[in-house]
């Protein structure tokens, strides 16, 4: 698709075109060959894994999240059922969990709109041809490739005082103007901030750029007719065909950064104070370094159920094409 174009200038009306612009289609559902009823017994063994691996520990979570079981205080089967009393004190008592929640989403919703104009902007830059491309391409793509903690421990190596990041600051506006990013809580929600954007805008990069690829070339030829300049093009036009892909790279990472916790864990433990402790990493001291695994567990289930409803709710501009799309 090529939104660089020279428009005519009959000053036709852009609104004909941008109402008759629609998202890029699903591709029809594939025809069911022969009968699989048999091989569906190849699927048994997965089914019994996932049973095992995923089902039961959620269940016995979920049965722990009842009672006031810790490791310092015997085996699960001597806890005491307390019914919901884990999760009334953290919806109405415990301050820091809200805090966290709150900070979560916060970070979440900035990191996500970062990672998304910056995918975009990359997105449409690399429409056009150029020298180096297939490189650049790979290049880019690079940072998703990295484990979290890894990535997370290098941008810690590099925010230090003495680290590469404060050199060329003592470089440019002198020694004095060095941040101490871990001990100021602003400049170490900058340094959670920047690395979450650094490691996860390719992913919106990668989606958004098929996404550019697939639109097709009709609608944006019939704007060019009608005197569309490049940029009512791509803001009347190309955008809201994109509408469908735009919300599913927002799920997709909004189901990752909620969970937000190997980087923050790695580069300020949720310091300074509790400045940048995010919900999963409030969870895993609970369990972990307090051995509330019971009060732990109910603020796991809590997080589960508000993530599902924020997902819902970000699916609900396109549920109707998601459900035609299976059909």
């Amino acid at each position: 698709m090529n939104l660089h174009v020279t428009p005519n200038t009959d000053g036709a009306d852009m609104a004909t075109v941008g109402n008759e612009a629609r998202p890029v289609a699903a591709a029809p559902p594939a025809k069911a060959v022969g009968n699989l009823g048999p091989a569906r017994f190849f699927a048994v063994p997965g089914q019994i894994v996932s049973l095992v691996v995923l089902v039961m520990p959620l269940l016995v979570a979920l049965y722990m999240s009842f009672t006031d079981w810790s490791p310092t205080r015997g085996s699960l089967a001597e806890a005491y059922f307390v019914g919901l009393e884990n999760y009334y004190e953290l919806l109405v008592y415990d301050s820091r969990f809200i805090e966290a929640v709150i900070r979560t989403v916060l970070l979440s919703a900035v990191c996500l709109m970062l990672e998304f104009t910056l995918g975009l902007g990359l997105a449409v830059l690399f429409l056009r041809e150029f020298r180096g491309k297939a490189v650049l391409f790979s290049a880019f793509l690079t940072p998703m490739m990295i484990l979290p903690v890894v990535v997370g421990y290098t941008f810690w190596m590099l925010f230090q005082s003495n680290g590469p990041i404060n050199q060329v600051i003592a470089l440019i506006a002198g020694p004095g103007a060095m941040p101490e990013w871990f001990r100021s809580a602003p400049f170490a929600i900058a340094t959670v901030i920047i690395t979450e954007v650094w490691h996860w805008t390719p992913l919106f990069f990668l989606i958004l750029l098929s996404g550019l690829n697939a639109v097709p070339e009709n609608p944006v030829r019939a704007a060019v007719i009608l005197g569309a300049s490049p940029r009512q093009v791509f803001w009347q036009v190309v955008l809201p065909m994109l509408k469908p892909v735009i919300i599913v790279a927002f799920v997709i990472r909004a189901m990752e950064v909620i969970k937000l916790f190997d980087e923050v864990f790695m580069l300020t433990r949720g310091g300074p104070g509790s400045a940048t402790e995010t919900i999963s990493l409030y969870i895993y001291k609970l369990a972990f370094n307090d051995f509330q695994l019971a009060y732990g567990a109910a603020a796991a289930f809590l997080v589960l159920i508000g993530t599902l409803v924020i997902i819902n709710l970000m699916l609900l501009p396109v549920r109707d094409q998601l459900l035609e799309a299976r059909r």
